[in-house]
């Protein structure tokens, strides 16, 4: 019977713990997000095409591998950001970015909404590559294939390539 209590009670004090955790979504949900968005705006063939896959399955998972360590990446810078502010004015951050039904989570709030923001830029970011490598290789293939060669990968260094210049543009 002791048990029993010691093991219910623990299941209330767990309960708004893993609620507020809920908040703040892991590197690996933003990055199954944004593998989720890729592949609707891109399609199925350049999709696979990005990642340098023969399915989808390898695809995602290719896309879950890369998108994962920016998203980890991404938490961290937002947690910094999310900690400066809160320093600077504890009552204007909690009115900025709210409570959960505990009083309290602002915390986390701000540093989903922050992650979410930047993984998204990240993805748009891809996005735009990738379809603009898909118009430079089906108007220019001779001069796609000088400069990112004729294997497989082309397609994939292409986008790599194109993101990185686009934001070192911006």
């Amino acid at each position: 019977m002791r048990k029993l209590i010691l093991a219910g009670a623990l299941a209330l004090a767990v309960a708004p713990a893993s609620a507020m955790a809920a908040e703040t979504p892991s590197a690996a949900d933003l990055a199954k997000a944004s593998c989720k968005t890729q592949k609707a705006e891109l399609g199925t063939k350049v999709f696979k095409q990005t990642y340098n896959a023969k399915s989808i399955a390898k695809a995602v998972k290719a896309c879950a591998g890369v998108t994962e360590v920016t998203a980890a990446a991404e938490l961290k810078n937002a947690a910094k950001t999310c900690k400066a502010e809160r320093d600077a004015d504890a009552a204007a951050f909690a009115e900025k970015y709210g409570t959960n039904t505990n009083g309290k989570n602002a915390y986390g709030k701000c540093v989903s909404t922050l992650a979410k923001a930047a993984v998204e830029e990240e993805t748009d970011a891809t996005v735009s590559a990738a379809e603009t490598c898909k118009a430079m290789k089906s108007s220019d293939k001779a001069g796609f294939d000088a400069k990112f060669g004729t294997k497989k990968n082309a397609f994939g260094k292409c986008v790599s390539a194109t993101a990185e210049a686009q934001s070192d543009e911006s």
